[in-house]
C-alpha cells in the first residue's frame, strides 16, 4: 500500500464519522440534531421538545417538518414551568415559537 492511499483511506473514514455524528441532514453540516416536538400548545404558542443533545438561551434552532422550516433565536426555555437558561439530553422544555409547528419535528441547534 502506497504511503497516500494509507492516508486517503483515514480521512474518508474521518469525513464518514464527522457526517454521522450530529445527524446533520446532508449538505448542512452546521446543523445539530437535538430534539423533536411533543406537542405545541396553541393558545400559548409554546413547542413542547424532548431534547436529545444540548441546548442554551440564546441559541438558533430550526424546527424542521418536511419542507416547512422555523428558524429562530430561543429567548428564553422553562422545564416545568420554570426559566432555566440550559437543558439537556432527556429534558423535555418548552419554548414560545413565532407560529405553530407540527408534533415529531425534528429540531437542529444552528
Amino acid at each position: 500500500m502506497a504511503k497516500n492511499e494509507g492516508l486517503e483511506d483515514a480521512m474518508s473514514n474521518i469525513e464518514e464519522r464527522e457526517r454521522s455524528v450530529g445527524n446533520s441532514p446532508p449538505g448542512d453540516e452546521s446543523r445539530v440534531a437535538i430534539g423533536k416536538v411533543d406537542h405545541y400548545f396553541d393558545k400559548a404558542g409554546v413547542a413542547a421538545i424532548v431534547l436529545t443533545g444540548t441546548l442554551r438561551a440564546g441559541d438558533t434552532i430550526e424546527i424542521v417538518n418536511g419542507t416547512d422550516t422555523l428558524r429562530q433565536r430561543v429567548e428564553s426555555m422553562q422545564i416545568d414551568r420554570r426559566d432555566v437558561s440550559e437543558a439537556g439530553q432527556g429534558d423535555s422544555v418548552g419554548i414560545k415559537v413565532d407560529r405553530k409547528v407540527a408534533r415529531n419535528s425534528e429540531v437542529y441547534r444552528l
